[in-house]
């Protein structure tokens, strides 16, 4: 009997503020395994829904070796969590499992801090990648901030994760002063 195919891994990049850099280094992470595995699935969960187009996953998807529909890789708009959390969780992982089915790695966008600002933003991110089985990199912001602060954003922001049973792939501080 041959062995089943296993399901295809999925990275979470999240951040618990905007401004963090966390599109660069979604951008870093499909460069990276473009080269190491035949197809890389691109996710963004929630979109703005006044835009025509997502500019982070048209430049994604744009990368040489991305071959996807631009819809396939969109989850649903704020709004849509607005009206019901709970209907637009459920398409979200719908719309993932329909990607992930043609990928061997998925990178997720987590969202952009345009709407909701604050903890619940957080929240409802980390309820999305337990819901996609997916652990988190997290990225976070190191610019004019003194390490400690750095450090307490983190573990704010893991300790997030955690509750919502969203594991800690990783922790980047992006834009640390060199010193």
């Amino acid at each position: 009997m041959p062995a089943a195919a296993s399901a295809p891994l999925s990275v979470y990049v999240a951040s618990p503020e905007g401004q963090t850099g966390k599109s660069v280094v979604a951008l870093g992470l499909v460069d990276l395994l473009l080269r190491r595995v035949r197809k890389v699935g691109v996710f963004r969960p929630i979109v703005r829904g006044d835009e025509e187009v997502d500019e982070l996953v048209r430049l994604l998807i744009g990368r040489e070796g991305v071959d996807l529909d631009y819809e396939a890789c969109i989850g649903v708009t704020y709004d849509d969590v607005h009206v019901d959390a709970d209907a637009a969780l459920a398409t979200i992982v719908e719309r993932h499992r329909a990607l992930a089915r043609s990928c061997e790695v998925v990178i997720v966008v987590g969202s952009d801090y345009t709407d909701v600002a604050g903890p619940t933003e957080l929240a409802f991110n980390a309820r999305v990648a337990a819901n996609l089985g997916a652990p988190v990199l997290l990225v976070v912001r190191a610019h004019e901030r003194h390490p400690d602060e750095v450090a307490q954003v983190a573990e704010i922001a893991m300790e997030e994760l955690a509750a919502a049973h969203a594991p800690t792939l990783g922790l980047i501080a992006n834009r640390s002063d060199p010193e």
